[in-house]
Parts: structure tokens; C-alpha cells; sequence
């Protein structure tokens, strides 16, 4: 199991090298003088290119993607037109191919597995006994958030600016959330230039039961964290990863009092029938 955390500001790429093996850099970030920094750390970069393709934009991505295939890293993907364009750039073997919520079974990782990707992200939505089964497999490659909040959906729209444009005004982007007029909950909302992404209210974490996972990557997501945190969260798995007989990290996780839950991680999605 190789630990792959998240990556919004490089002046945090230093600490958290000393917990990962890899790094999943933000689309803003992505350059190829943040690369050769991340490989200068001995760390392995991960693209985040987490879009969906519009086809006007194909020929533009294509050159792009060009240009990404010569630095020595990984791609994270979630959109098959942009797995289609690194198979024909001769790429395809260095993709995670993660389409958040779509591969719920082996049947299914099987079949994107046997496109060439060199890992597949497994279902979010599915209780985790789900997510072994899959793993038994293991000509599957897994790729599964092992902490942070869980994206729950994608725009390619910039929900963000459109509602400040609407009620002319302009806010900080930095940490902001949605809440529905009727409920309580709030959800984290994120805007880059490829769209806007919202999370689930709630932070899940897999540290009591990682050994159990013969994942290849286990994702560390720290959007919403307070850096000394989320640091704090990667030395915790990085000390049990290595030492799985002591309790120590379990209690250091408990003493952060963050709001974890365990959302749909021990049992399956219920669903009740309307009443009228």
C-alpha cells in the first residue's frame, strides 16, 4: 500500500513528503517546475486532471497531455475521453482511471482494469466488505480515499462566480461552504477553472481498518484542513502504516475530534419508498 495525499499549495509539498510516496497535485498547480520539485523530494506526482472533455476542447487537451507525457508522473483521470487521448500518446499504463462512484464491483474494476490502467478508483458509495471483495481480485489495482471529505458531485459549470455574478458581489473562494435553506448540514464547495466540486459534510476515515485493504494507493484528501492538521493526519497514518500493532495513532486520530463518520463504509444504502 503506497499513501498518496493531496496537494493544493506547495509550500506544504516539503512536510508532507516526509508521510507519502505520492502526491495528487491540484490542476492549478500542475507545472512542470512543481514536478521536478515533488521528484526532487522523492516523491511520485499524480496529475490531477479530474474533468469532463468538452469536444471543442479535445485538440487542446491533446496538446496538453503531449506535453504532461514527457515529465515523469502519474495522471489521475476521471473522464474517459481524457484516458482515450493518453492511450494514443502511449500513456495509458501511467493512468488511474477514477470515475468516483462507478465501479461498485469486480466485474466492472475487471473490465477498466483490462484497458491498460495502471490502477482503478473503486467505489465511494459502497460499504467496505464491497470494496474487499473487489480487491480479491488482484489483477485489480485499487485506488481508495482512505481520509477527508468525499466528493459528491461535479459541475463543469463555476457555480461560485455565477452566483456572485448574479448577486454582484465577490466573496473568498478559500474554504467556503453550501448549506440548504431547510437543513443544517453544510457541505464543502470547491470552484477551479474545470468546474465546481461539492463534498459530503462529513469526514471519513479508514486508519483503524487500512491493513485490511490490499489497495496499491490509499488517497489522503486534506481539502477543508487546516495544513497543521491535515500534517498531523498524515503522520498519524504514515506512523500506523508502518507499526499496524499499536493503538497509539487510533487514539492520536481520536484526539483531533474531527467530524468523522462512517457514512456507508459498514452498511449498504437503504432506500425508502415515498409516501403520499
Amino acid at each position: 500500500m503506497q499513501l498518496v495525499c493531496s496537494l493544493y499549495d506547495m509550500k506544504n509539498a516539503k512536510a508532507y513528503a516526509k508521510y507519502v510516496s505520492y502526491m495528487l497535485l491540484d490542476t492549478p498547480i500542475i507545472s512542470k517546475k512543481n514536478v521536478l520539485t515533488l521528484l526532487e523530494e522523492q516523491i511520485t506526482p499524480i496529475l490531477k486532471l479530474n474533468i469532463f472533455l468538452h469536444p471543442l476542447e479535445v485538440e487542446d487537451w491533446k496538446k496538453r497531455l503531449k506535453e504532461y507525457t514527457s515529465w515523469n508522473c502519474l495522471f489521475y483521470i476521471t473522464d474517459l475521453g481524457m484516458a482515450h487521448i493518453l492511450k494514443e500518446l502511449g500513456a495509458i499504463s501511467r493512468v488511474i482511471y477514477d470515475p468516483i462512484t462507478m465501479i461498485p464491483n469486480h466485474l466492472d474494476a475487471l473490465e477498466y482494469s483490462s484497458y491498460g490502467f495502471y490502477a482503478v478508483g473503486l467505489s465511494n458509495e459502497i460499504p467496505l466488505n464491497d470494496v474487499k471483495k473487489i480487491l480479491e481480485h488482484k489483477e485489480i489495482k485499487g485506488f481508495y480515499q482512505g481520509f477527508g471529505y468525499r466528493q459528491m458531485f461535479y459541475s463543469r459549470r463555476k457555480l461560485i462566480s455565477l452566483y456572485e455574478e448574479k448577486i454582484g458581489t465577490k466573496g473568498n473562494h478559500k474554504n467556503m461552504f453550501i448549506q440548504e435553506a431547510t437543513r443544517q448540514d453544510q457541505y464543502p464547495i470547491y470552484e477551479t477553472e474545470a468546474g465546481t466540486y461539492i463534498y459530503r459534510n462529513y469526514l471519513i476515515s479508514l486508519l483503524e481498518v487500512m491493513h485490511e485493504l490490499p489497495v496499491t494507493f490509499l488517497y489522503l484528501e486534506g481539502l477543508q484542513l487546516e495544513n497543521e492538521i491535515f500534517l498531523e493526519v498524515l503522520k498519524i497514518y504514515h506512523e500506523y502504516q508502518k507499526n499496524p500493532n499499536t493503538v497509539v495513532p487510533i487514539e492520536k486520530m481520536r484526539m483531533l475530534n474531527l467530524p468523522i463518520q462512517d457514512g456507508f463504509l459498514f452498511q449498504d444504502t437503504v432506500y425508502h419508498k415515498e409516501e403520499f
